[in-house]
């Protein structure tokens, strides 16, 4: 049984667990059981079976049970718990994964806590003592080399704690008291919290998840631990829902914490921070499909540095310049870098996808290091070249837009830089001496990180991990859970107003399929508390193509309001999507009798008309909408030159397509309908001219398929040509010629 099999079966019969499918749950773990034969684990399968038998047999007998519940209860936890040591016995005969590596070394080597514990403390030990010593008296290969010993035996404590199966009591009590000592190294305490959430991440501990509960008290008033604590806590009762709440223990410190507003507000921070690093995917899609298109589609963007003497390096000489600002108004450029230093300020993780290419030095390849906070005495910094740059440094240290994970990167990236081009850039640092205090002093100021900041941080450097660690895929991401389905906690998250909030955040991104279902719970049961959401669900159902489901909650909408001009308007666009005309021109004329010079309503009537053949009238509404708008505006002229055809009115027909050719808005469309035109004129020579001028142009769309292209703009059009007595030969023929022609 290979590594994926085993954790396929394993969730195959939690899922069953979670849904009460306990018959199913028992029948998958005989099954599996057979097949990889556990003895102990089959023994407690058995009696737990031998249990919910009799339990079931009373309750036939119309037996009442008091307890049934908590027995009921009770029977789930310890099919869970069954199911995880069975998991874990079969993952240590044969899984080849980083969690079980790691617990077998330590095994081997008959390693507990404390002694992991006191290893790391006597290496600490030595370290601060040697940094005791006078500067002078010290040697600097020595100091690195306790530095490196030290780390090593903090790494060796992150995945001893990180990998122990099932801790007792006394290994948890131990832990709490290494969390709250005030002698270990914060960064060391707040790597250890990401040992212990990863712990429960991969098997559920009602032990270590009551301990996230105590930290949490513990460190109330530090917002750097509180918040990190909280993050932990979240996450680990997101990916253990259904069977956190079996456990009394837990469900009655989130009522406690239901009663303090300090952290709930906290939670509610987290709730957004995760949504967003859910949405971080679509966000680099963003900035790589919209952004750097336009700076790679427009080489002259760096010719009018040069141009204007600009310095691209000197950012305030970019900002005095305003020929410059006004060249990045033009070019769209200013409106996408605006758009996306708000998605920044908010806390989207705007530098996923540049980080990401900066993942892939060694120092990656240790787990711990992914969860381990900036620190300047880290001998990764130590022996950056960027070390005594104390400018760079604090910069690096106080930016509250970088991870830790990515302030690692920047640093090891600079070690990989040409030295000749490291120096200049550092020199430039250095001769900035006089920023050096206001950064001191603003880093004094702010050392306090605001809860926001923190939150943002390290849910970054969590979704990385998780993302982006070379073997991620042996950890569950819960970056995929559901929130809607978090039920231990939607007391706190599934209130309308978050519901809302988190719809909102995906429906100002445009991102309609994942606003749906929070607008859709934020309404169930007192829509009419919050009519507009109607119109939105509705917005996101016709932006999806969904157009029976947008018109059924535009229409809901309708029923509140039936003189809102929006959803009037909407209502008709989606019966004209749908095809149904008739009711688009109804609802159109609606709109028009509220607002008689919008111009799209205009359009949109005559659009329809025409669908529904009655030319005459939607050559009407085109003029009318000629009139209101800019004359021979192309949305205008081309209906206008096609009724005039329908209505063999040629010349005046003629007249507007060659209009349109000669515009900057010329399409292919147009010249093929100029020689449908001039074949109904009989001029056979210019309307051939035409036609082969729109195979030119399709042709730089598709050079190699040319001629189907033509042929599929033709062949529909072939019922007009005959009703205006082209004879199908003809047709065929003309069609033959540009065949020829391409």
């Amino acid at each position: 049984m290979n590594d994926h099999d085993i954790k396929n079966g394993w969730e195959k019969i939690n899922s069953y667990i979670e849904k009460n499918n306990i018959y199913l749950a028992f029948a998958a773990f005989e099954e599996a059981i057979k097949q990889s034969p556990d003895y102990e684990v089959g023994e407690q399968l058995s009696a737990l079976q031998t249990s919910y038998r009799y339990m079931l047999s009373y309750m036939a007998q119309g037996m009442e049970d008091p307890q049934k519940e908590k027995i009921y209860n009770d029977l789930l936890k310890s099919l869970y718990d069954s199911n995880d040591t069975y998991c874990h016995n079969r993952m240590v005969q044969s899984s080849p994964s980083m969690y079980i590596a790691r617990q077998k070394d330590f095994g081997n080597a008959a390693a507990s806590l404390n002694m992991v514990y006191r290893e790391y403390a006597t290496e600490l030990e030595h370290y601060k003592l040697y940094a005791e010593i006078p500067d002078e008296d010290t040697d600097k290969n020595k100091a690195i080399e306790l530095c490196r010993n030290m780390e090593k035996a903090e790494t060796r404590l992150f995945n001893y704690v990180w990998t122990m199966f099932k801790p007792g009591q006394q290994e948890c009590e131990q832990l709490a008291a290494i969390m709250k000592d005030a002698a270990v190294p914060m960064h060391t305490r707040i790597l250890l919290l990401s040992a212990i959430f990863l712990n429960i991440n991969t098997f559920f501990n009602e032990r270590l998840i009551l301990l996230l509960f105590d930290l949490l008290a513990f460190y109330r008033d530090d917002n750097e631990m509180s918040m990190r604590t909280m993050c932990c806590l979240f996450l680990s009762l997101l990916r253990h829902n259904h069977r956190a709440m079996l456990h009394d223990s837990i469900t009655s410190r989130i009522d406690e914490l239901k009663h303090d507003q300090h952290m709930t507000n906290a939670l509610q921070l987290i709730v957004m921070q995760y949504v967003r690093s859910c949405n971080t995917d679509n966000l680099t899609k963003m900035v790589r499909d919209k952004l750097l298109p336009i700076m790679h589609a427009s080489p002259s963007i760096i010719k009018a540095f040069k141009d204007r003497k600009i310095n691209p390096d000197d950012i305030s000489d970019i900002e005095g310049n305003p020929e410059w600002e006004n060249f990045l108004e033009k070019s769209g450029l200013a409106d996408k870098v605006k758009e996306i230093n708000e998605m920044q300020m908010e806390g989207d993780d705007v530098f996923m996808g540049m980080f990401s290419q900066l993942k892939s030095f060694p120092f990656f390849n240790e787990i711990a290091n992914w969860f381990l906070p900036f620190h300047d005495k880290h001998s990764a910094v130590a022996l950056s070249p960027i070390a005594n740059n104390r400018l760079m440094i604090n910069i690096i240290t106080n930016s509250r837009f970088l991870c830790d994970s990515d302030r690692f990167s920047f640093c090891l990236s600079i070690s990989s830089i040409p030295e000749e081009q490291r120096n200049a850039m550092l020199e430039q640092f250095d001769a900035q001496n006089e920023m050096l205090d206001e950064i001191k002093s603003v880093a004094v100021a702010g050392n306090k990180a605001t809860q926001k900041q923190i939150i943002t941080n390290y849910m970054q450097d969590l979704y990385r991990f998780f993302k982006l660690y070379s073997r991620h895929s042996e950890f569950a991401n819960p970056f995929e859970g559901n929130l809607l389905d978090f039920t231990i906690l939607s007391d706190i998250i599934c209130t309308t107003d978050n519901l809302l909030l988190i719809g909102e955040y995906y429906f100002k991104g445009n991102y309609y399929e994942p606003a749906l279902p929070f607008f859709l719970k934020s309404i169930e049961g007192s829509e009419m508390r919050q009519p507009n959401v109607l119109q939105k669900i509705g917005f996101c159902y016709q932006r999806l193509r969904r157009y029976d489901k947008a018109l059924e909650y535009y229409l809901r909408y309708d029923l509140f309001d039936g003189d809102n001009l929006w959803n009037i308007k909407h209502i008709a666009a989606t019966y004209k999507s749908m095809e149904n005309l008739a009711k688009a021109v109804e609802y159109y004329k609606k709109a028009e009798a509220m607002a008689p010079d919008d111009l799209s309503v205009c359009l949109n009537i005559g659009h329809c008309l025409l669908g529904l053949e009655r030319v005459d009238e939607a050559l009407k509404y085109y003029y009318k909408a000629d009139y209101m708008g800019t004359p021979d505006d192309p949305k205008t002229l081309r209906p206008i030159a096609w009724c005039h055809f329908l209505q063999k009115n040629f010349e005046q027909s003629e007249k507007a397509y060659v209009k349109l050719i000669n515009s900057q808005n010329k399409k292919s469309d147009d010249l093929l309908n100029l020689g449908h035109v001039r074949l109904a004129m009989g001029h056979v020579k210019e309307a051939i001219e035409a036609y082969h001028e729109c195979v030119v142009m399709l042709r730089g769309l598709s050079p190699n398929t040319t001629n189907i292209l033509f042929s599929n703009l033709l062949n529909p059009d072939r019922k007009y040509l005959e009703a205006c007595g082209i004879s199908p030969l003809d047709i065929n023929l003309i069609l033959d010629i540009i065949n020829y022609k391409i």
